[in-house]
C-alpha cells in the first residue's frame, strides 16, 4: 500500500524527527569505551590481566602495573577488553542515518521497508559480529529494536518486529 502524497509529506517529517532518538543509544556506546584513569581499579585490571596471560605477556603487564603503582603514565588496561571503538560506533550511527533516509524515499510501500528493516539488521548483524559481540548488549537491544519498530510504524509498516526477531543476531 502506497500512502498518498500530503500524508506521506506529514510522514516522512515524524520519521525525520526520529534522527535524534537514537542518540541515547550511540551515547550509551561511547560511554563504555570512555577512559579515566582510577589507579586502583587500573591496577586490578592488570592485575587479573596478569593472571590470566601467557607467559610472552607478563613481562609488558608487570611494567604497566609497576608504572601504576608509581604513579607514572601506563596504558589503558581496559583496552584489552573494548571490542568496538569511535570508527564502529560512527559506522552504527551511518547505518541508522542511512534506516532513516531509506524510509523516507519508501513512500510508505510495505515491500521496500520489509527490505529496508531487512538490510538495516543484516548491516547491524555485521557490525556486531566484527565487534566480537559487544556492541548491543540487552539494554541497547531493547532500545534499538524499539527505535527501528516505532519509526517504521510512522512509515506505514506494522511488522517490523517479526523481521527484527527473524533477523538479529545480537
Amino acid at each position: 500500500m502506497i500512502i498518498e502524497k500530503d500524508k506521506w509529506l506529514k510522514r516522512q517529517e515524524k520519521i525525520e524527527s526520529y534522527r535524534e532518538q537514537k542518540q541515547g543509544i550511540i551515547d550509551d556506546l561511547r560511554v563504555c569505551i570512555s577512559y579515566t584513569p582510577n589507579r586502583g581499579n587500573d591496577l586490578l585490571c592488570f592485575m587479573e590481566q596478569y593472571l590470566k596471560a601467557e607467559k610472552k605477556n607478563q613481562p609488558r603487564l608487570l611494567k604497566q602495573i609497576k608504572y601504576c603503582i608509581n604513579g607514572e603514565e601506563y596504558e589503558n588496561p581496559f583496552l584489552a577488553y573494548n571490542h568496538y571503538d569511535e570508527r564502529h560506533i560512527e559506522e552504527f550511527d551511518c547505518i541508522l542515518n542511512e534506516y532513516i533516509d531509506w524510509l523516507k524515499l519508501s513512500d510508505g510501500d510495505s515491500t521496500k521497508i520489509y527490505r529496508i528493516i531487512e538490510s538495516t539488521i543484516l548491516k547491524i548483524d555485521e557490525l556486531h559480529d566484527i565487534c566480537h559481540g559487544q556492541l548491543i548488549d540487552a539494554w541497547r537491544n531493547e532500545r534499538l529494536t524499539e527505535y527501528i519498530i516505532t519509526v517504521s510504524q510512522y512509515a506505514g509498516f506494522q511488522n517490523a518486529k517479526d523481521i527484527i526477531e527473524t533477523k538479529k543476531q545480537w
